[in-house]
């Protein structure tokens, strides 16, 4: 078939399926992630449609563009006084998870290389692995927990914590490889990055969004406002990153002050109407359908990633399962006596999703120069994909059981 006509029914197929796969979601409560995921396994490792080769180079860029709509969106719809109310607590979840998963994938990293499964390696190599897998992605949870019937706690909870997460592992990631290269850092420096890539995101997210809000009522109704608006947060995205901050929680912060503008403006300046600074109902339309594409083609781009060799498949689904395991303590500490009942926080027990961003961590050692390290991306991506098949199992069965509750 001439490659032009594969790649076009491919992509329509895609499309098709990603839309089945969201009323499928709505009817059954099971994630459209499920079907996606296998439609790139099939499409990739299975009948080698596609190379994964070829698409290595664009993660980096596509990650970065899924995470910017992503959490667009959901910083748009959230409300900050449920952000605050969630962010302490979803915090606490955040770091003990982080802990719990990177200690127990040194562990079951140990007991691989004491069977002559893995080969031998210091303990900062494992301590880099943990870091790279050790938080849960935004890209997952945040369009699952709009589409199913989730307690808004709950959610905006594993919504805080995954934002909260990513800076976590990019930094340590790359603070574990200087490490590894370099033979030592400062004792300060790790907190010192996690400080700066925190305070440059939530600062300059800030600027951003004080910036925009005075053009909103301009854009309002006009053709190119979601245009502008996308532009906008791509800039912000980019300005964080280059002055050392995380791109998401700017992105996220600078959504959180558009998106409820409406509410803070008026309190501060009583002759400002909250109707002109609502979000924009055609931008809105248009960002939905955005991110239905941005995110059938990440589920898809996962399947396609996922390793063929049985021995890196074997060692993903049994850190997958591992992860789980280590979720548990950092659940009940986190929300124990928050008043979550046992269903609820066994749906945060299952909420372990690992994602796009993992998989770019995943390739960051090997460019940088950390010897040894061309088995870490197929280990981490069939671990990306069973992490989230248990999520979506569990989301699934959790769901149901409160519905018929």
């Amino acid at each position: 078939m001439d490659p032009v006509v594969q790649m076009t029914l491919m992509l329509a197929v895609l499309l098709l399926l990603g839309a089945l796969g969201e009323f499928i979601f709505s009817r059954t409560g099971i994630p459209d992630m499920i079907w996606l995921v296998a439609a790139g396994i099939v499409a990739g490792p299975v009948f080698k449609m596609i190379k994964p080769e070829v698409l290595t180079p664009a993660l980096p860029f596509f990650g970065a563009l899924a995470l910017i709509i992503i959490l667009l969106g959901g910083g748009l719809k959230f409300r900050i006084a449920d952000v605050a109310d969630a962010a302490p607590r979803a915090l606490e979840l955040g770091l003990a998870g982080f802990f719990f998963s990177v200690f127990a994938t040194c562990l079951y990293a140990l007991v691989l290389i004491e069977f002559n499964i893995m080969r031998p390696a210091p303990l900062e190599i494992l301590i880099m692995g943990g870091a790279i897998i050790g938080g849960t992605s935004s890209m997952v949870v945040i369009p699952t927990m709009a589409g199913g019937m989730v307690d808004q706690r709950v959610a905006r909870l594993l919504e805080v914590e995954s934002c909260s997460t990513d800076a976590l592992c990019v930094v340590v990631t790359i603070v574990m490889i200087e490490i590894i290269l370099l033979g030592k850092v400062h004792a300060a420096y790790p907190f010192l990055a996690l400080a700066k890539a925190a305070g440059f995101g939530m600062g300059i997210g800030a600027v951003g969004g004080l910036i925009y809000l005075p053009f909103m009522p301009h854009l309002k109704g006009k053709g190119h406002a979601y245009t502008v608006l996308i532009a906008w947060f791509l800039i912000v995205y980019s300005v964080v990153t280059l002055t050392g901050g995380n791109g998401a929680l700017g992105v996220l912060v600078c959504a959180l002050l558009i998106g409820n503008a409406s509410d803070l403006l008026p309190k501060l300046y009583e002759r400002i109407e909250s109707s002109e600074f609502r979000n924009d109902e055609s931008a809105m339309i248009i960002h939905s359908q955005l991110t239905f594409f941005v995110k059938t083609f990440f589920f898809f781009l996962i399947g396609l990633l996922f390793p063929t060799e049985l021995k890196f498949i074997i060692i993903g689904a049994g850190l997958a399962v591992v992860l789980v395991i280590a979720r548990i303590p950092s659940v009940l500490l986190s929300l124990w006596r928050g008043g979550f009942t046992p269903q609820q926080q066994k749906l945060v027990m299952v909420s372990i999703p690992r994602g796009l961003a993992a998989g770019v961590l995943s390739t960051l050692p090997l460019y940088s120069g950390v010897p040894n390290m061309e088995n870490l991306a197929p280990v981490i991506f069939s671990t990306i994909v069973f992490s989230i098949l248990i999520f979506a199992g569990g989301f699934a069965i959790l769901n149901r059981r409160s519905a018929s509750g």
